[in-house]
């Protein structure tokens, strides 16, 4: 027995000084609502989707905003655009491909001040700078502390109604229409992936169970020999 204790206790200090392991985050909002006095895009919901992954313990992320508009509808306006409530602070953000907008904003609010947002990308009127049906926009987000979660949120505002992401549809069935479209989807989606290092640490505590065990059996057939 007391072989086994120190080939036991080898393995147990292999596991505890590995350092904890990342969680994948990764956030899906769909906006399938249209706000109340609103009129609804063209076409069936959502409009939009905002997908953002990234890890706990990092600072770092990807958004990817994709448009399901139909037709003539668009994501756009003077200082309008698409717009998330963050618990998170933003350094710098970099739009990495597709149709990127004027300009990230932070503050501000939406619809006349009614509904308060923290955090709103600018798609502008011109024809080039509008987010469209079939748009994929890809943003590198750096954040200003690390992650333990999904930086977006529900907005905590009670006449917001529970949404986490909102959007300003124009040329809503190519006429002078336009509409808010809000959504909160699965806004936290974590799931622990052990990694290669907490697997080895696994391992050793193991296997020093089973060479303790070994070393017992082998030194019980030695005392029991004639």
């Amino acid at each position: 027995m007391k072989k086994i204790i120190p080939t036991l206790l080898l393995g147990l200090v292999a596991a505890a000084s590995l350092p904890t392991y990342a969680t994948p985050i990764s956030a899906t909002i769909d906006l399938g609502t249209v706000l109340s006095g609103g009129t609804a895009p063209t076409g069936s919901a959502p409009w939009l989707s905002a997908t953002f992954t990234s890890n706990t313990g990092t600072n770092i992320g990807t958004l990817v905003l994709t448009s399901h508009l139909n037709g003539a509808d668009f994501v756009g306006g003077p200082n309008l655009g698409w717009g998330f409530f963050l618990n998170a602070g933003i350094s710098s953000i970099n739009c990495s491909s597709g149709n990127c907008a004027d300009n990230a904003l932070s503050g501000g609010s939406y619809n006349s001040g009614q509904l308060g947002k923290n955090w709103n990308l600018s798609f502008e009127w011109l024809a080039g700078d509008r987010l469209v049906s079939g748009d994929t926009t890809v943003y590198d987000i750096t954040f200003s502390s690390v992650l333990t979660d999904s930086p977006f949120v529900v907005n905590p505002d009670p006449r917001a109604k529970g949404w986490a992401s909102v959007a300003h549809v124009q040329n809503i069935g190519r006429s002078s229409n336009s509409g808010w479209i809000v959504g909160n989807g699965q806004l936290i989606t974590n799931v622990p992936e052990p990694s290669a290092l907490g697997m080895f640490g696994l391992g050793a505590l193991l296997i020093g169970l089973f060479a303790g065990l070994r070393q017992r059996r082998n030194g019980s057939a030695v005392l029991g020999s004639p």
